[in-house]
This record gives structure tokens, sequence and C-alpha cells, in this order.
């Protein structure tokens, strides 16, 4: 029971950790910390990124990434370029605000992650993500014998 509670209690504490972190960084520009990974990931993509492929890579729903990419768009941090018919596979890149904001979380998060790892040698870094993987693959095994979405 005892690797129990301090394996939840550490994934809960960094989890809060870093949602205050990009709240915190965020409200600076008037925007919310669940609208960090949206922006980090289409900055990192410059041909842009379909609605389903962000669900997946920021681990939304559709509907909460929808209304993300709606509240981006209204800021004209982001556009849907409408190039098929079904609207979830459009490409959604960002505008010249939205690359500019997005060059600033992308400083943010790897000013925030060096400072998180500090004390921690690469090697040591890579086996513990490594063993994370394995955790979540193990756990998601088990979620899929409840049926059901995992997410």
């Amino acid at each position: 029971m005892e690797r129990y509670n301090k394996f939840y209690y550490l994934i809960s504490s960094i989890s809060k950790s870093i949602q205050k972190i990009k709240n915190e960084e965020m409200a600076t520009l008037g925007l919310r910390g669940k609208q960090v990974q949206c922006l980090y990931h289409l900055f990192n993509e410059e041909e842009g990124i379909s609605m389903l492929k962000l669900c997946q890579v920021c681990g939304e729903d559709k509907g909460a990434m929808s209304r993300t990419i709606s509240e981006l768009e209204k800021g004209d941090f982001l556009y849907v370029e409408e190039t098929k018919t079904q609207k979830y596979r459009n490409p959604i890149k960002l505008t010249k605000r939205g690359r500019e904001v997005g060059e600033f979380v992308n400083r943010k998060i790897n000013e925030m992650f060096a400072i998180g790892s500090e004390g921690v040698k690469e090697e040591d870094r890579d086996k513990l993500y490594e063993n994370l993987s394995i955790v979540d693959q193990n756990l998601k095994n088990i979620c899929s014998n409840y049926g059901g979405n995992n997410d």
C-alpha cells in the first residue's frame, strides 16, 4: 500500500504543479493553462494539426478541444484551414499572433522543464520515462477491460 500512496502522491503533486505553472504563466497573456498544450503542439507543427490529432497529443476529448480551439480562434491565435469535408480533419494553424505566443510558451516550457529536472541525470530521466511508459500501458490495459473510453 505504501508504494501506491507514494506513486499516487508524486504523480498527483507533479500534475498539480504543472497546472499551476501553466495557469500562472498564461494569466500574464490573458489565457488559461488548458490552452498551453494546444499552442505548444501547434507551434511545433508548422503544417498544422487536425483536431483529432490535437485531441490525441493533448489528451483531451473532442468537446474540450473544440472549446479550446474556438476560444483561441476568437483571440486570433489560430485558424482552421477549411480544406477537408470532415471538419475534425482540417488542419489547424497558428496566426502570426499565435506563433509569437507559441514561441513564448515553448520558451517557458523549456525553462520550467530545465528547472524541474535539475539534479536528474539524463540517463536516469530516460529510464524514468521508459518506466512510466510501461506503467501507463499496463494501466491502460487494465482500463480496457472495463470497456468504454480510457480517457
